[in-house]
């Protein structure tokens, strides 16, 4: 179709951050960043509404020779939305279901997809700062006259059990058990009661969640778990059970978190995928996005005191294949998000065998 007769409009999930003379502009849904001039910008909030070039040229003196050349550019940098296209219906999406607002919309889509560094990349990185720049003090210590405090570890089972923990990215096993992974998953996440409130029944679970509203499913990517065929499962903690989902492929999990190759060694994946909308119909205040956030840490924490009681080591990472993610899981709507995974195995025992980490 004709840029002269096209229908297009400027899109609603832009921002512009201005400088001298030129102005940065970002459309978070699509994570283009741009410069343009002030007077692009006066173009692009003139075109609010449906409308094609011919008719944004009579309406407000804009030539047909610099519309030509200019509205292929934006358009490029989704600065503008042609009527019925998928970034049109995308934005039809937001506005119907995102409740806390543009800057939390900025930092939460911004950041998905992100490319990430190789490990060796991000030593190197490590090394050539350090070179020129102080690290801060990871340890703050109190002075010589500090009060004492008990044995933390003294006939103590389980902070006995919680010192073990260790991100181990070593695999000495192809395979772990189910049990192994349903105690990991009941340990983030299973239910065990109900309450009620204003609304009605509200689950309990074995972490705090804000409101009790439990946004997290998680979903688990299975290549070596004993009694259970490889595939990609859901698990419903209302039940305690795993679901088969109908994927198109099983993919390598590297492919789902970043690239990161030492994962394609381990048995297991577990997603974490929020859906934000739960905790959204409670709570119209963005502070809550930041809960949801923090409330992955409670699930993962104990998933992986779990994998540690069995001897397997839960490695966490949120570098994360948000796209590939969903589109594996067939989670369709902008406010499913995939925010944490862990991967679970056997780990090697030697602690300072190549490819293992401690943190």
């Amino acid at each position: 179709m004709a840029l002269s007769i096209m229908k297009m409009r400027s899109s609603k999930t832009l921002v512009f951050y201005p400088g001298t003379n030129k102005v940065t502009a970002c459309n978070f849904l699509t994570r283009s960043v741009f410069e343009c001039s002030p007077e692009v910008v006066g173009l692009l909030a003139s075109w609010d509404e449906w409308a094609s070039a011919a008719e944004i040229a009579r309406a407000h003196g804009w030539s047909k020779a610099d519309l030509n050349a200019i509205v292929p550019q934006l358009l490029d940098f989704s600065a503008l939305v042609t009527a019925g296209s998928p970034l049109a219906e995308q934005e039809t999406q937001f506005s119907g279901q995102w409740g806390w607002g543009l800057p939390t919309a900025l930092m939460h889509f911004c950041v998905q997809d992100s490319e990430f560094m190789t490990i060796e990349q991000a030593e190197a990185r490590q090394i050539e700062r350090a070179g020129h720049v102080a690290q801060p003090d990871l340890l703050l210590r109190n002075a010589a006259d500090a009060i004492r405090l008990p044995d933390a570890l003294a006939d103590n089972e389980l902070l006995t059990l919680m010192a073990r923990r260790r991100t181990n990215r070593t695999a000495a096993a192809p395979t772990i058990t189910l049990r192994q992974l349903s105690d990991c998953l009941f340990a983030g996440m299973g239910i065990t009661g109900e309450t009620r409130n204003c609304v009605g029944a509200l689950p309990l679970g074995m972490t705090p969640s804000g409101g009790a509203r439990n946004p997290y499913e998680a979903y688990v990517v299975a290549l070596g778990v004993e009694g259970l065929e490889p595939g990609v499962y859901h698990y419903s903690a209302a039940e305690h059970d795993l679901g088969r989902i109908s994927a198109n492929h099983l993919p390598k999990i590297s492919e789902l978190v970043g690239g990161q190759e030492w994962v394609d060694a381990m048995p297991c994946l577990v997603l974490l995928c929020a859906r934000l909308d739960r905790t959204m119909w409670k709570y119209e205040d963005a502070n809550a996005y930041r809960v949801v956030l923090i409330e992955a840490g409670h699930i993962g924490q104990n998933m992986m005191l779990a994998a540690t009681r069995h001897g397997l080591s839960a490695c966490p990472t949120a570098a994360l294949s948000h796209s590939e993610i969903k589109r594996l899981l067939g989670l369709d709507r902008l406010t499913d998000a995939p925010v944490y995974a862990l991967t679970l195995s056997t780990p090697e025992p030697d602690p300072h065998s190549a490819g293992h980490s401690i943190n």
